[in-house]
Formats: structure tokens, C-alpha cells, sequence
């Protein structure tokens, strides 16, 4: 009994001083708390993911891969690449629902330059770097909440909206969908970047599996849908000529080929528990795709 003891709190040091336990505690809450986002982590993200990028840089996204190893650079390509499917022009009334840096309120409104944007801040750290950062542009008002905040806004408040690699983690597509609808003026449109299911799964034993994952990853899995399943819940809400690119490979491939580099690079720099956020997307990513379960697609609707 006594050896046994002292083999355990030789364990339980070891996988103090590692790490590791802290890993797993951060594991588990994740599964039981998927919601908990905390600002700090956020924080850690975008330090880690910006680093050797731009000191001023604070995007948090998957990136447009297709002509760039440069995270920023891929970060400005997937804004642009919405922007422009979205057609924005100085004309347009615009809301960003679930911004996730800055940074792409600066593309909207800087380089494209809105007439006027509403952005939705999910907590406040991201309130107040978009206020310290953007502060001077007359056209922005931000607003604090998530996507459920849609459903407090007037109708036709809106020439067109935009929710840039944030939709999947929405926590009720289908709501978000009508409130969408709501404050789109008749002859605007919507537009998002989402990961979408390749195919239905093939049994209960394979979405459970897949809603355990999701999980850890603060993804929220009630809301991958197959294309035509997706297609179908659009329609519904009230839109039409909806239009559906697959950007799967210039966007996941490319994110998590990158990735695995720049943490080569900079992990050993850094604390390994700081990185398991971004480990287990990336893992998600790839093992999702190794099943061909996982796209991610470019999506409009009028």
C-alpha cells in the first residue's frame, strides 16, 4: 500500500509539472462546459495565432490558403473573398454578426468603406479592442451579444449581412437564419463562410462519436448540416438564389497544414497547454475530413 502511494504521488507530480493534468481538466471542461469561452483564451489565441504575423494583428480565423503561407494574409483573403461575394459597395448598410477580430471590421469599412456597419461583439474583450482600434470610423456601432442579439435589431435594418467563419459556433442555426431574414431589407442578402457535413452520418454510433468531438472543440454540432440539408433551412427562413461554393481546400487543408508548422516553430517557446484549443480544432479538422465528413463552404442568398 505504502509503494503504491508513493508511485501515485510520483504520477500525480509528473503530470503537475508536465502539464498534463492541467490539459486534462481543460479537456474535460470543454466537454461538460462547450459554451465557456473564456476572454482569456481568446486572448491566448490570438497571441499564439498572430505571432511573427503582426504585432497589431489580432485575427482569429481559418484563412484563404490558396496563394499565401502567411497567416494574416490568409485571414485578409477569406474577408475579401466574402466581401466580394457579397458584392459590398459604399452603398450598403452592413451588419457582421460573430466578428472575431478587428481586424475584418477594418476590411469592411477601410477598404471597402461601408456606408455603415453594426457589429456584434461577443464579449468584451473583443468590444473593446474594436473600440480601441476602430473608434474613428463614424460609420461603426458596435453592439454587445451574439448572434441572438439579431432578434433586438429593427427589420430591413440592413443592406446586406455578413457572418465571416463564425456560424459555426452558433448555437441555433435555424434561428439565426429568421432573425437574418428579419433585418435584411427586401433585395439584400446574406452572406457566410461555414463548415458544412459532407454526407449524413451513417449511423447513431457515428454522430454521437462526432457530437463528442464537436464539443471539445466548442463547435456547435446541432448546427453542421449536409449541403442540401443547408440549402433547404435557407430556403425556408426566406431567401433564394442561393449560391454554394466549396473552398474546402484552400480553407481547411491550408489552416491546418500551416498550423502544424507554426507550432513547430513557436511551441517550444511557449507552455504546451496554451496551444490545446487550437490542437484539438485542427485535430477535429483532420479527422473529420479523414471520415469525408467536412467541408467548408462559401454561401449566399438573396
Amino acid at each position: 500500500m505504502t509503494i503504491f502511494a508513493f508511485f501515485l504521488g510520483v504520477l500525480i507530480t509528473w503530470l503537475i509539472m508536465s502539464g498534463i493534468l492541467s490539459q486534462l481538466i481543460t479537456l474535460l471542461l470543454r466537454v461538460w462546459w462547450p459554451s465557456s469561452r473564456t476572454e482569456r483564451g481568446i486572448q491566448a489565441d490570438q497571441w499564439l495565432l498572430n505571432s511573427g504575423v503582426s504585432t497589431s494583428s489580432g485575427w482569429r480565423m481559418l484563412g484563404y490558403w490558396r496563394d499565401t503561407s502567411d497567416y494574416g494574409r490568409a485571414c485578409s483573403e477569406l474577408a475579401g473573398l466574402l466581401a466580394d461575394k457579397a458584392c459590398l459597395s459604399n452603398q450598403d448598410d452592413v451588419i457582421d454578426v460573430g466578428f472575431t477580430s478587428y481586424d475584418q471590421l477594418l476590411v469592411w469599412m477601410d477598404y471597402y468603406q461601408v456606408r455603415s456597419l453594426t457589429a456584434l461583439a461577443e464579449n468584451e474583450q473583443l468590444y473593446a479592442s474594436a473600440q480601441n482600434q476602430c473608434s474613428h470610423f463614424e460609420q461603426l456601432k458596435l453592439e454587445r451579444g451574439n448572434e441572438s442579439e439579431l432578434a433586438k435589431l429593427d427589420e430591413d435594418s440592413c443592406d446586406k449581412l455578413l457572418a465571416l467563419d463564425s456560424v459555426y459556433h452558433f448555437e441555433d442555426k435555424v434561428q439565426f437564419l429568421a432573425n437574418a431574414r428579419k433585418v435584411i431589407r427586401p433585395g439584400g442578402s446574406l452572406t457566410l463562410s461555414d463548415m458544412v457535413l459532407t454526407r449524413p452520418y451513417q449511423d447513431r454510433r457515428e454522430q454521437k462519436l462526432v457530437n463528442l468531438l464537436a464539443r471539445v472543440c466548442g463547435i456547435a454540432i446541432e448546427g453542421l448540416h449536409p449541403q442540401q440539408k443547408y440549402r433547404e433551412l435557407i430556403r425556408e427562413a426566406g431567401f433564394s438564389e442561393i449560391e454554394i461554393v466549396d473552398v474546402s481546400q484552400d480553407v481547411l487543408s491550408g489552416f491546418c497544414f500551416w498550423f502544424n508548422q507554426h507550432h513547430s516553430e513557436l511551441s517550444p517557446l511557449t507552455r504546451s497547454r496554451v496551444w490545446i484549443r487550437l490542437r484539438l480544432l485542427v485535430w477535429f479538422i483532420r479527422w473529420m475530413q479523414h471520415q469525408g465528413l467536412l467541408e467548408y463552404h462559401l454561401i449566399s442568398a438573396k
